[in-house]
């Protein structure tokens, strides 16, 4: 009888024990959906249009770095927040970049000194930093396939401002995925394909409202690629004629992230002159236009850029960073000699 009471007893705690276990699986299971509903509602909400309006690119970098698993990780209980991970992937991406950047710079330097171990211990470090630029670039590309569709066909319906702000920074992050696994020495294996399907995405928004809103970067974006891809440029026009034209509306808009592009793609094509036309230009415009409010984050990691092509040229040939308060200017400008009044003078002697 004491047996018969011990084992009824014991089935029924390993019943209650089961029940209570599945219960609480399930009620967790829940919470985690919710939460990550909610976390991906605040992110696209709150949390992202914060970021976009912050005037500090590092507090920027790190939160980017450090907020991404955290909510990418919610992915795995309700629907992927791909369009989210997009911007987060671009942010990312821009702080391995830099990093890659400091490297370079040391290599520079090295080499200048004559100092060849140092200068290439510099040189790989960069292309490794350059190697987790493209994979999280890449990453965020990924991201806007799944949200949107791949880019190269059809214009998609954009419900919403947003999904036009996602469409184009995506599409730019292939194209930045595919040019820094080329600086890392192909180790990601970013598809060079990328690049033209970047070009009729950006075209969805080459419109004279789509560049007055996104600061004539649709625009910026296709002709950066017609100097870069063969074959791709329509005809009858002039990439740089039209990188101009993107140009002025960035400046006008606050957001000068065609700039930024254009000196890019210039010096890519050696061409000197123009990319010191753009410092001089863009050291003019950020003192003469504000950022814009709503999107001071972009054209700040704009100024960045080109604060880094002003660095490295600056380095290249001075073996110093650009100096304080000289940004827009260059180390063989010619320096105004004022002349003394001469009636000031005659009071001297």
């Amino acid at each position: 009888m004491d047996f018969c009471f011990r084992r009824a007893f014991t089935r029924g705690l390993v019943t209650v024990v089961t029940a209570t276990t599945l219960a609480l699986t399930g009620c967790s299971t829940a919470i985690y959906k919710v939460t990550g509903d909610t976390m991906n509602n605040i992110g696209q909400d709150v949390m992202l249009p914060y970021l976009l309006t912050t005037d500090d690119t590092y507090i920027a970098c790190a939160s980017g770095e450090a907020l991404t698993p955290l909510l990418l990780s919610f992915s795995t209980v309700t629907t992927p927040p791909d369009e989210l991970a997009v911007l987060m992937a671009m942010v990312g991406g821009s702080c391995a970049t830099n990093r890659a950047f400091e490297h370079e710079l040391q290599f520079i330097r090295y080499s200048r000194e004559k100092n060849i171990t140092a200068a290439q211990d510099e040189r790989i470090q960069s292309k490794r930093w350059h190697a987790i630029a493209a994979t999280r670039q890449f990453s965020g590309y990924q991201s806007l396939v799944r949200a949107m569709g791949e880019p190269g066909g059809e214009c998609p319906m954009f419900k919403s401002e947003f999904q036009q702000l996602i469409w184009l920074m995506g599409s730019g992050l292939g194209l930045q995925a595919a040019l820094s696994d080329v600086a890392s020495n192909m180790q990601v294996g970013v598809p060079f394909s990328i690049a033209p399907k970047a070009e009729r995405a950006a075209a969805c928004l080459d419109t004279p409202e789509g560049n007055k809103r996104w600061w004539g970067l649709p625009k910026a974006i296709r002709a950066a690629l017609w100097t870069i891809v063969p074959g791709i440029t329509p005809k009858g026009m002039d990439p740089w004629a039209e990188m101009d034209k993107a140009r002025r509306i960035g400046m006008q808009e606050g957001v000068r992230f065609p700039s930024a592009l254009d000196a890019l793609v210039a010096n890519n094509a050696s061409n000197n002159e123009r990319v010191r036309m753009i410092l001089r230009e863009h050291a003019t415009s950020i003192k003469s236009t504000a950022s814009s409010k709503e999107y001071k984050l972009v054209d700040l990691l704009a100024s960045d850029q080109l604060l880094q092509i002003s660095d490295r040229m600056w380095m290249q040939n001075t073996g110093t960073r650009t100096p304080i308060g000289a940004y827009g200017t260059f180390w063989d400008d010619k320096k105004e000699t004022k002349k003394l009044d001469q009636n000031l003078i005659d009071d001297l002697l």
